[in-house]
């Protein structure tokens, strides 16, 4: 899906990188990121006309794309619900080991209409598509189409990952006095189960 990876060793894309995430990409201009990678700002401009264009580089040079697609390979399990909690565990896993990375696609999101995370999704729907086939295969899921399941995972995926850093400082402290699996396991079971009791449900 992405042509000719950007080298993550460049030093403009090492300096933007650093400076988007320690200040910010609106506080963050061409000049800083020229000066922390010591070139001239005129040969950055040559190179990227604007930020956009910069984040856009920096998001294909750092992109988990690989690591998402070996985890998403990696997936076990006997039933659906096993298949969905290996998956979220291995996604979310990945997505830790590249915070920074997330961030500045949220970024990209709201300043670029989400491009760089819509090729990302591509790259990786076949995979994901066939994970699940293999959950559907255990004819153990209610009916529903494909769409609303995947966007539904892809919601609390990126909902678990975003949902620690929205909260006030206080909550994320308590957050971290329970394991990690204990979050997202209960995420995945109210996503299997549903809130509402078996005879609550009409």
């Amino acid at each position: 899906m992405f042509k000719r990876l950007p080298d993550p060793r460049d030093p403009v894309l090492a300096a933007a990188r650093e400076l988007f995430v320690q200040n910010g990409y609106t506080e963050t201009s061409l000049e800083q990121v020229a000066r922390r990678a010591n070139l001239d700002p005129a040969a950055v401009q040559r190179q990227y006309s604007d930020k956009d264009k910069l984040l856009a580089a920096v998001l294909r040079a750092y992109s988990p794309q690989a690591e998402l697609e070996a985890a998403l390979d990696a997936v076990q399990g006997e039933t659906a619900a096993d298949i969905l909690r290996d998956m979220m565990h291995r996604l979310v896993t990945v997505a830790q080991r590249h915070e920074d990375f997330f961030e500045l696609a949220l970024v990209d999101a709201q300043s670029n209409n989400g491009t760089f995370l819509s090729n990302l999704s591509a790259a990786i729907l076949p995979k994901a598509t066939e994970i699940l086939k293999r959950m559907k295969a255990k004819d153990e899921l209610r009916p529903a189409s494909d769409a609303v399941i995947g966007r539904t995972l892809v919601a609390m995926w990126i909902g678990y990952i975003v949902s620690e850093r929205a909260l006030p400082q206080a909550a994320r402290f308590a957050m971290r006095l329970l394991p990690q699996t204990v979050w997202l396991d209960g995420m995945i079971d109210l996503m299997l189960y549903g809130l509402l009791e078996d005879d609550a449900r009409g």
